[in-house]
């Protein structure tokens, strides 16, 4: 993924409606609810207005263009708006489609992020085309222009998205729900045959409620919101099976402040999480739909608890207002009665995850991952192994490292339940290599280029075809024991003695540390000596120890966490717990 498309998922504030955050009211009700949304998108114009007298920088995110196109669409069409049928946004709405138009290349695709890309391109069709389906009905004159110029960016988007390729799993149903859009505007074989040629392909969902990216931050709601639309535009129920199965799912990876639980993600979303409103459109149209009173809590809370997000683009949503507008069924009752499950714990094997709720405290406990560290996209697996949650109090990661031949980060092999004991593996074994038997040499030293068998690197010397000696272990367990939200981490490493062991607890910024801690030279670098310390948020507290400091040797977990397939030193206070091999240690993490 290219720098500009992490950017964009870090910084969405204009994602949906191009605008500053619009404060909604700590306590709303889904029947003033879109109102409310109403209100956002027309505090939103004047900065969407702004944006625009800057054409040579909106162009260079074709995908903001798109979010003011909706932005206008919405004030322009919704009774409730103080800009309803104003004249005043006729012009920004042709300037804005117009600049649509001149970042198309010949072949009908944008540039966003990816070049030339027809994934993009979907994505932006999902904005336009839902403002083109909401402003077609209006058979208002004054509109021609900024119709003509959809029409054509539209038409010419769709001869690409019939031959265009992918990148990733969620883009199939990106271009399917672009298509669909198109379809249900421009009806024509050629769009629901190149859908037909995806879904031909299978679309994978675990048991579990996984789809095969797990990106419960921000590509598990891009595939429910195709599905969604494909199953709408072209009368294809049994696609929102799919869809129910994973936001059953989602809803036990939910934190009590609407945070969702990303540590198992294969996507950029594991290290910068993700947001329950980012699901609100789905969960809404089928708690309606359905009559689901689960579902319906799940939008309360939204609406609630986080609407500003909504109304700010935040969410990382598309607008709502607009769907409002296009789907009236968004505005039917929510049934009642429902609640958000406050007491369990749950075990999702296909991804070695559980999630454990008590009240206030969330927890997750990650056995690691079933796909090579890097996956040919760059991200690595989450060497993360355990979170934890008391209200505002967030320990954001537990990770375990040692120094030994910079491959100690653990990344658990799996997850063992038994009862309320969930176990984590990992093992090392790191070889030295002998000469090449005789049959084997080459004279001019020319072999083939070929990994070690730790796959740490790679060099001519035909290393498939030398015997190994001097093997070197190490051996990492984690025994994790939950009891009513009191959780013991029983940490055993093993293998070769003297290796230098470090546990990491990373708490999110915002709090203060207390007990005896020593601060180290780096900033928000913590050693736990001895005895408990404690993460204080207000009235929110997190205790964990007891603690041990046998030495200060952190280049592993440290500032730049470098041991091999890791990911960088969190954000945030980090606090230490070291020792040498063999090293034992119970952990005890609780809120308070």
């Amino acid at each position: 993924m290219s720098s500009s498309r992490r950017e964009f998922f870090r910084n969405v504030t204009t994602a949906a409606l191009g605008a500053s955050a619009v404060p909604l009211p700590a306590q709303s009700t889904s029947a003033d609810f879109y109102l409310q949304l109403v209100k956002a998108n027309d505090q939103s114009i004047p900065a969407v207005l702004r944006d625009l007298q800057s054409p040579q920088r909106t162009r260079s995110n074709i995908r903001r263009v798109g979010a003011h196109v909706e932005a206008l669409a919405a004030a322009f069409c919704a009774p409730e708006s103080s800009y309803f049928q104003q004249e005043n946004l006729i012009a920004p709405l042709e300037k804005a489609t117009l600049i649509l138009l001149e970042a198309q290349h010949p072949d009908g695709t944008v540039d966003s992020g990816n070049l030339n890309s027809p994934p993009d391109t979907g994505f932006v069709i999902e904005t336009v085309g839902t403002a083109l389906a909401v402003l077609r009905p209006r058979n208002d004159r004054r509109l021609a222009t900024t119709r003509n110029h959809l029409d054509k960016f539209i038409l010419a988007a769709g001869e690409a998205l019939v031959t265009g390729g992918v990148h990733t799993p969620n883009h199939r149903w990106v271009v399917c729900s672009a298509l669909a859009r198109i379809n249900s505007l421009f009806p024509a074989a050629k769009y629901v045959n190149r859908i037909d040629d995806w879904l031909g392909e299978g679309i994978y969902i675990d048991a579990d409620g996984q789809y095969e990216e797990r990106s419960t931050g921000i590509y598990s709601r891009v595939t429910d919101n195709a599905l969604l639309t494909m199953a709408r535009l072209l009368n294809r129920p049994s696609l929102l099976d799919t869809v129910r199965k994973n936001l059953d799912m989602t809803v036990y990876y939910l934190h009590p402040d609407g945070d969702v639980e990303t540590v198992g993600s294969r996507r950029q979303d594991q290290s910068i999480g993700g947001s329950i409103s980012y699901y609100y459109l789905e969960y809404r149209y089928l708690a309606i739909k359905d009559n689901n009173r689960l579902y319906a809590a799940v939008v309360n809370l939204i609406e609630q608890s986080l609407g500003d997000k909504i109304a700010s683009g935040t969410s990382l949503s598309a607008n709502p207002l607009i769907n409002f507008l296009e789907e009236p069924l968004l505005k039917g009752k929510l049934p009642a009665g429902g609640a958000i499950p406050p007491d369990y714990a749950r075990v999702f094997p296909h991804s070695s995850l559980a999630r454990i709720r008590r009240g206030p405290v969330s927890a997750t406990i990650y056995g690691g991952s079933d796909w090579p560290m890097g996956a040919g996209s760059g991200i690595a697996s989450n060497p993360t192994l355990f979170t934890f949650r008391k209200g505002k109090a967030v320990l954001e990661s537990v990770r375990l490292g040692a120094t030994f031949f910079s491959e100690g980060a653990f990344h658990g092999a799996g997850l063992q339940v038994e009862g309320n004991r969930y176990s984590l593996h990992q093992r090392f074994e790191v070889p030295y290599y002998q000469p090449l038997p005789p049959s084997e040499r080459n004279p001019q030293g020319d072999y083939p280029l070929t990994p070690a068998a730790d796959e740490r690197f790679w060099s001519k010397l035909n290393f498939p075809r030398r015997a190994v000696s001097n093997v070197q272990t190490l051996d990492q367990k984690v025994t994790v024991t939950e009891n009513r939200g009191v959780f013991e981490l029983r940490v055993d490493v093993s293998g070769h003695d003297g290796v230098p062991v470090a546990i990491e607890l990373a708490f999110r910024p915002g709090g203060k540390l207390e007990g005896a801690l020593q601060e180290l030279t780096k900033d928000r670098i913590y050693l736990l000596k001895a005895g408990t310390g404690r993460y204080r948020v207000g009235e929110d507290l997190i205790e964990f120890g007891p603690g041990e400091a046998a030495h200060e040797h952190l280049n592993l977990a440290g500032p730049s966490y470098a041991a091999h397939g890791a990911t960088p030193r969190p954000s945030g206070y980090c606090v230490y717990i070291t020792g040498f091999t063999p090293f034992q240690r119970v952990l005890t993490v609780k809120g308070m």
